[in-house]
C-alpha cells in the first residue's frame, strides 16, 4: 500500500512540475519570439525619444531663460559684476 500511494505521489509531482514546465517553455518562446523582441525594442526606443526630447526642451528653456537675465543685466546701467 505504501508503495501504491508514494508512487501516486511521486507521479502526481511529475505530473505537476511537467505541467508547469511546459507553461514556462510556452511563455519564454512566446516572450523571446522575433516579433515580441521587435515591439519591445520599438517602445524602448520610443520611450528614450520622449525622454531625449523632453530633456532638450527644458535645457532650452533653461538657456533662454539664462539669455533673458544675462542681456538684462547688461541692459542696465551699474548693474554689473565689475
Amino acid at each position: 500500500m505504501k508503495r501504491v500511494f508514494w508512487g501516486l505521489v511521486g507521479l502526481g509531482m511529475g505530473a505537476a512540475i511537467g505541467v508547469g514546465v511546459m507553461r514556462w517553455a510556452s511563455r519564454t518562446a512566446d516572450r523571446l519570439a522575433p516579433q515580441s523582441v521587435a515591439e519591445e525594442l520599438l517602445q524602448t526606443a520610443a520611450d528614450w525619444r520622449e525622454r531625449l526630447s523632453g530633456a532638450l526642451e527644458q535645457g532650452q528653456a533653461a538657456m533662454a531663460e539664462r539669455e533673458a537675465e544675462l542681456r538684462a543685466q547688461l541692459a542696465e546701467p551699474g548693474s554689473g559684476a565689475g
